[in-house]
């Protein structure tokens, strides 16, 4: 019900804490579609203290015990009975998504505005079909985008493996008009502070217009490395990746990230093999509303954050680092449920 998960932790505290008599700990373990994230533990008294003000959110995280190793604990819970299953549940959500490139002097500013209506639904844990339609509002860019047409097409299977080990599969339409299939793995050290990550795709080019679907048969692969290291006293990330990308270019990609709450601002920069260099920004902020209904057979509510992202030089040869997104990035299904994220929201109470 809420889009920002750690709201959703605080609002559990507060139902379930006041209703505990004689237990010693409460132990909450917030799941990804079924797939458990990260492990909570709390004293009761300590909750309680919380909840009345007689301890500080900066005094309360230094007393939480946050682990990303869920392994232990799961297989004690995997088995039990389970209540209110979000299977066969379909959430229509809506975005706007926004495009721009500086043109000539006479059009200095070209720009594009969609509405995104989409469906998402699980079958069974781990599993999701999302589906998008974008409906164009204002269009300056390429012609061939004034249409209705799809946007994400996307079936996707996530495991999360022993060790803290995650595996992500899709396979459908995806962005940059490409179609294929795609395949992420990543291991996660330092409680979740340090990853590792490989990805591979074997996608080709297609587009909508209209109804009509255009395809090549032309499939070509990318993938590459990557590793991401945090700090967690500033809710900064750094990463590098390096790989060979959509437009054929083997490239690298420096990332440095900074979260503040559910708002992150990112800058990135590109360089391939041929020396060709580019870079740009990244920005996502939370859309409204906060709080969204109970989930039912279907509900109605908008998609959780807007993602903004524009890059310096857009000239077809310094587009390197050009990469396709499926909406399923295993760093986007933790849920901003890093342990020392979660301390440092509640530091801020």
């Amino acid at each position: 019900m809420y889009r920002f998960d750690i709201d959703a932790v605080k609002e559990v505290l507060k139902i379930v804490v006041p209703k505990l008599t004689g237990q010693e700990k409460i132990i909450l373990i917030p799941e990804n579609r079924k797939i458990p994230l990260v492990i909570i533990e709390a004293s009761v008294t300590d909750c309680k203290n919380y909840l009345t003000s007689n301890i500080s959110g900066a005094e309360f995280a230094e007393k939480l015990k946050i682990i990303f190793e869920t392994e232990t604990e799961w297989q004690e819970l995997k088995n039990e009975t389970e209540f209110n299953s979000t299977n066969l549940r379909f959430d229509i959500t809506l975005k706007p998504t926004i495009a721009a490139q500086f043109g000539v002097y006479t059009d200095p500013v070209m720009w594009q505005l969609n509405l995104v209506p989409g469906i998402r639904t699980s079958f069974w844990k781990g599993m999701n079909i999302n589906y998008e339609l974008i409906i164009p509002i204002h269009n300056d860019l390429l012609p061939m985008e004034d249409s209705v047409r799809t946007g994400l097409a996307v079936i996707n299977q996530t495991l999360r493996l022993p060790n803290s080990f995650f595996v992500s599969s899709s396979i459908g339409y995806f962005s940059n008009n490409r179609y294929g299939f795609d395949l992420e793995g990543k291991k996660y050290f330092s409680n979740g502070d340090i990853n590792i990550g490989i990805n591979f795709g074997i996608t080709s080019f297609a587009y909508f217009v209209g109804k009509r679907f255009n395809y090549s048969d032309q499939f070509i692969w990318t993938g590459g490395v990557n590793f991401d290291f945090r700090i967690p006293e500033y809710d900064l990330t750094l990463g590098f990746s390096a790989g060979k990308f959509i437009m054929g270019d083997y490239s690298i990609r420096f990332d440095i990230n900074r979260e503040f709450g559910e708002i992150e601002i990112g800058f990135f920069a590109l360089r391939s093999i041929r020396g060709v260099s580019n870079g740009g920004i990244n920005i996502s902020i939370p859309i409204f509303p906060s709080k969204y209904w109970k989930p039912d057979f279907i509900r109605l509510r908008t998609q959780e954050n807007f993602g903004w992202g524009y890059i310096v030089r857009s000239n077809s040869p310094d587009l390197i680092g050009l990469r396709y997104t499926t909406g399923n990035k295993i760093n986007n299904f933790i849920k901003k449920l890093n342990p020392e994220f979660i301390k440092n929201n509640f530091r801020k109470n």
